[in-house]
C-alpha cells in the first residue's frame, strides 16, 4: 500500500540559487508531519510545491500512488489552510465553508450536512450566520480549517495557521488541531517555525536548513539524539549549551577543555566512542540547560563556579543565565532556586545526557 504522500529528490532552484536541494520523505495515513526551520529554510517553498502553487525544478511528489508533479492544485485532492485564512469578508461562515463544495457542484443537501458535520468539531455552529469582520482570529482560522475539512481531502497542508494569533490562543488551537487530527486521522504536512507547536503536534518532525533535510524523526527522537550542531539548538528552548575545545588524552584518560580553559573528563559511557578521535580533536561540547542543576554536598561530578548574569521567571522553573569560566551558559532551575544578578552557584551536569560534536563538520560525535 503507498503512503498518502511521497516526495522523491525534489529540487526547486531560481536561477543558480536552489531553495530546495534533494528533498526526499514520505507521509504515512494518519501521520502528523511538521517542518521546521528558521526563515527562508525553504519549508513553505517546499509546502506549496505539494500543494502545487510552485512549479518544482525536477523531482517528483505522489499523493495516494498517483504522480501529480505537474498538476494543477485542483486535480491534487490537497486541502490547504493558509496563515491569512484567506476567506471571503463578503460571505458568512456557513457560505465560507459551502464555497468549494458549490464551486464542485456538490447537491445542497450534502453541503448542509458536511458544513453542520464540520461546524460542530470545530465549535462554529453558533457562529454560521456571521461574517468573518464579526469573529475573532481563532474563529476565522477554525472557519478556514472547516473548510478544508468538508473536501476531505488526502493531504491536508497547513501553512503556519496559528502565527497570527496571541499565545494563548495559538494554545488553544494547538489543542484544538491535535484534537481534530485524531478524529479524522488525517494525513497533515504541516509549516511552522514553533518548535513548540512541532514538538506538541508531530508523529514526525522534519528539520529544514538551507533547502536540505537536517534531519527527521520523532520529536523526542530529535530531542535527545540530534545529528548535528544545527538540530541540537533549533529543538530545545532555551537553546542547548554550546562549548567550542578540544579534547585532551592524558595517559589515556579522555577530557575535554573549552577554549577559554575550562575541562573536565569524559564520562566512561562515550569514552570508547571518541577512542579514535585522540588528543588535540577540535569538537564542541553541548549540554542542554535542563541537565545541569545546583550541585549538593553529595556531588561527585565536576563541579563548575558559576556567576548569574540574569534570571529569568517562568513560573515554577527559572532559566539563569550564568557567567561560568568565560563561557555564558544557561541552566534551568527549579523552585526554590530564585538566584539574584551577581549570586555566585556551584553548577554541576548529569553526564548522561551531554553531546559532543565534531567542530568542523557540526555532526554528533557520540551516541546519546
Amino acid at each position: 500500500m503507498s503512503s498518502p504522500l511521497t516526495i522523491t529528490n525534489l529540487v526547486k532552484s531560481y536561477g543558480d540559487k536552489k531553495v530546495l536541494d534533494s528533498i526526499s520523505f514520505d507521509a504515512k495515513q494518519g501521520e502528523f508531519v511538521v517542518l521546521v526551520g528558521p526563515s527562508g529554510c525553504g519549508k513553505s517553498t517546499l509546502l506549496r510545491s505539494v500543494a502545487g502553487l510552485e512549479t518544482v525544478t525536477s523531482g517528483s511528489v505522489n499523493i495516494d500512488g498517483r504522480d501529480v508533479t505537474h498538476n494543477v492544485p485542483k486535480d491534487r485532492d490537497i486541502a490547504m489552510v493558509f496563515q491569512d485564512y484567506a476567506l471571503y469578508p463578503h460571505k458568512t461562515v456557513y457560505e465560507n465553508i459551502a464555497f468549494g463544495l458549490r464551486i464542485r457542484k456538490v447537491s445542497e443537501e450534502k453541503i448542509d450536512r458536511l458544513v453542520k458535520e464540520a461546524a460542530e468539531k470545530l465549535d462554529l455552529m453558533p457562529l454560521l450566520d456571521r461574517r468573518p469582520a464579526a469573529l475573532s482570529g481563532g474563529q476565522r482560522q477554525r472557519v478556514a480549517i472547516g473548510r478544508a475539512i468538508v473536501r476531505n481531502p488526502k493531504i491536508f497542508l497547513f501553512d503556519e495557521p496559528l502565527s497570527n494569533l496571541d499565545a494563548k490562543l495559538r494554545g488553544s488551537m494547538r489543542v484544538s488541531i491535535a484534537k481534530l487530527h485524531r478524529e479524522l486521522n488525517a494525513t497533515v504536512l504541516y509549516v511552522t517555525h514553533d518548535q513548540v507547536e512541532a514538538m506538541t503536534l508531530a508523529d514526525k518532525i522534519i528539520v529544514l536548513e538551507g533547502g536540505q533535510i537536517q534531519q527527521m524523526g520523532a520529536p523526542l527522537e530529535l530531542y535527545y539524539h540530534p545529528s548535528n550542531v544545527f538540530v541540537a539548538t533549533f529543538i530545545g528552548s532555551p537553546s542547548m549549551n554550546l562549548l567550542p575545545g578540544k579534547l585532551v588524552d592524558a595517559g589515556g584518560l579522555l577530557s575535554f577543555k573549552s577554549d577559554r580553559g575550562i575541562s573536565f573528563p569524559i564520562p566512561n559511557e562515550f569514552r570508547t566512542q571518541l577512542s579514535g578521535r585522540g588528543g588535540g580533536s577540535e569538537v564542541i561540547w553541548g549540554l542542554r540547560p535542563e541537565n545541569m542543576r545546583v550541585a549538593s554536598e553529595t556531588s561527585t561530578g565536576p563541579i563548575f563556579d558559576a556567576k548569574v548574569i540574569v534570571t529569568e521567571l517562568h513560573g515554577p522553573s527559572s532559566a539563569v543565565v550564568c557567567d561560568v569560566g568565560g563561557h555564558e551558559i544557561t541552566v534551568m532551575l527549579p523552585a526554590p532556586h530564585r538566584p539574584k544578578r551577581g549570586d555566585m552557584l556551584k553548577l554541576e551536569f548529569k553526564s548522561k545526557h551531554l553531546y559532543i560534536f565534531d567542530k568542523k563538520t557540526e555532526d554528533s560525535l557520540i551516541e546519546v
